[in-house]
Order: structure tokens, then C-alpha cells, then sequence
């Protein structure tokens, strides 16, 4: 496997982004990944190889650079800690849709010409904070992304689903309190409606799942997502060739 982290220029400053993806044999389909609250840190490069080692070009934008450099929190001290909790919160909101998908914009222009990188259709995975930007994606940027998968998010809103042309992948956690099982069946009724090709789906007994770092951590769950995730990028990836 090939990795680096390379400095990517945005509109608000510099962004380091980890780079992944497996030697020779391309160019690779490109794959968003969108971290989680945590922030950009050795766990989620972990995922991102795993993704890549199916044949993906993987990028991991640090989306917190705006607040510094490299900026991560310890999950089990904003459970006791309410300042730094408070801190973590400051952060995360600092991260807004469009700001994301500008960050995503400037990612591209820097890896453009890499000959590992394919041209043609993109896809994304994002986790928690990062699922609401890969839905972003997949709506923002309908003709670009073919598939998104959105791993346990918080409540997602409905309004920009009519422009999503792609396949996505919504796994809400049944044990997270910053989305009630209405705010699933609010948000499925809605997929449903516009037509959203995909699935909705709210995964039992789960809450953070597919970190290996952070308590809530689910083996099973976590597996799951990587099988699942998958199998939506390659199944669109592959109808988005047919139709070429």
C-alpha cells in the first residue's frame, strides 16, 4: 500500500489530507472519507487503509484546520470534562457544509494528475459528523459522487435529498440520543419520497460503532459497515460504467 499525508491549499488556509491507496495497478476510483468529531487522527487513517485496500484512492481532509493543526479529543474526557467538551463542540461546529465542500473542491485540484487517481465518478464515507457531509456530497455534488455511505449519524436534515442522483447508505445507531427512532422513520419516509436510491437503516444496540478508538466501538458492527460500504461503492461504481 502506498501512503502520505500531503498540505492541500483551501480558501481558508492549509489542510493537511491523508493519502491512500494500494501500489501499482490503477489509477483507482477516488473515496472521500469525513471523519468523525474526534477529529483527523491515526483510527481514521486505519479505516481509510482498509477502504483502499480494495482498490480505492482514499483521501482524509483534517476538516478541523481551521481551529489548528491535527486537532483530535479523547473521547472518554468529554464525557466528564464539560469545558472540554465545550471545546470539542466549538470545533466541530467550525466545520460547516459548505465550507466542507469547498475543502473537497481544493482536495481535488491537488490530487488532479496523480496516475493513481481515476477520473470519472467519486464516492464518500463519512462518520457522525462526517456521515451529514457525505450526504452533503452526494447532494452538493450529484454529478460527481456515485455513491455515499452515512455511518451513524445524528439527525439528518431532508431538504437537499431530491438533488442526490447517486446510491447512498444511511446507518443510524439505535443507542444515540441525538437522533430518536421518528427523527429514522422522519428521514426514511422522506428517502423514500424523493426516490433516493439505497437504504435507510437503523442498526440495533449500536452508538459510535465503527471506531476501533472510542468506547462505544462495535467488532461486529464496525465489520458490517466496512462490508456494506463496499458493496454500495462497487455496485454503483460498477452501473455507473455500464451506463458510460
Amino acid at each position: 500500500m502506498s501512503e502520505r499525508e500531503i498540505p492541500v491549499e483551501t480558501q481558508d488556509g492549509m489542510t493537511t489530507t491523508f493519502v491512500t491507496h494500494p501500489d501499482g495497478g490503477g489509477p483507482f476510483p477516488i473515496a472521500f472519507l469525513y471523519h468523525d468529531g474526534i477529529g483527523y487522527r491515526e483510527q481514521v487513517k486505519e479505516n481509510a487503509r482498509r477502504f483502499a485496500a480494495d482498490g480505492y484512492f482514499v483521501v482524509v481532509p483534517d476538516l478541523f484546520y481551521r481551529e489548528g493543526e491535527k486537532i483530535s479529543f479523547d473521547a472518554m474526557r468529554t464525557r466528564t470534562d464539560e469545558a472540554y467538551r465545550a471545546e470539542l463542540m466549538q470545533v466541530v461546529t467550525s466545520v460547516t457544509p459548505q465550507g466542507a465542500m469547498a475543502d473537497t473542491d481544493a482536495v481535488l485540484e491537488r490530487i488532479s494528475g496523480d496516475p493513481a487517481a481515476a477520473e470519472g465518478p467519486m464516492v464518500c464515507v463519512g462518520y457522525c459528523m462526517g456521515a451529514r457531509l457525505a450526504l452533503q456530497a452526494a447532494e452538493a455534488k450529484a454529478d460527481e459522487f456515485a455513491a455515499a455511505a452515512c455511518i451513524h449519524p445524528g439527525k439528518l436534515a431532508t431538504d437537499g435529498l431530491a438533488r442526490i442522483r447517486g446510491e447512498v447508505l444511511v446507518a443510524f445507531a439505535e443507542v444515540d440520543q441525538s437522533v430518536t427512532a421518528e427523527d429514522v422513520d422522519e428521514f426514511r419516509r422522506e428517502f423514500d419520497a424523493q426516490g433516493v436510491e439505497g437504504a435507510v437503516e437503523r442498526w440495533p444496540g449500536t452508538h459510535g460503532f465503527a471506531m476501533a478508538d472510542l468506547p462505544m466501538y462495535d467488532e461486529a458492527a464496525s465489520e458490517r459497515h466496512f462490508a456494506r460500504t463496499l458493496e454500495l461503492w462497487r455496485g454503483a461504481l460498477s452501473r455507473e460504467r455500464a451506463r458510460a
